[in-house]
């Protein structure tokens, strides 16, 4: 059994209020959401929700187990997007516009530090003594 995966599910049903929601929202058989939410509580041994044909609410246990799912989760998603390189080095585009004598003297000399220290990121400085 795929535990992270189940957590997953197990949240999404929580946060839809119902197996259907969260097994379109997967892209997944109702009957494998189903399942996986029921294998999950077999390996636990405990009930994690009240089924009904209305409503999915999650126990006592399931509540607590909720929470602590959704912090796993988080940090699980945080840990992927740091490996990934997501927060290493900043990219994109930073567009500067300063008065032409102020961007020469001061903004100039930051800029070029700038660029030195992160390469990823383009700037376009724009230097003029008219509002913009």
């Amino acid at each position: 059994m795929d535990r992270l995966e189940a957590m997953s599910l197990f949240v999404a049903a929580v946060e839809a209020g119902s197996l259907s929601e969260a097994s379109r929202r997967f892209g997944i058989p109702l009957a494998t959401v189903s399942r996986k939410i029921s294998d999950l509580e077999r390996h636990l041994n405990t009930r994690l929700l009240n089924r009904s044909t209305r409503r999915l609410t999650p126990t006592d246990a399931g509540q607590a187990y909720l929470a602590a799912c959704r912090r796993i989760l988080d940090e699980v998603g945080e840990a992927e997007r740091t490996a990934a390189g997501e927060y290493s080095a900043p990219t994109g585009e930073l567009a500067i516009t300063a008065p032409v004598v102020f961007g020469r003297l001061h903004v100039l000399p930051v800029v070029t530090g700038f660029l030195a220290a992160y390469p990823d990121v383009d700037i376009r400085l724009t230097l003029a003594d008219r509002i913009t």
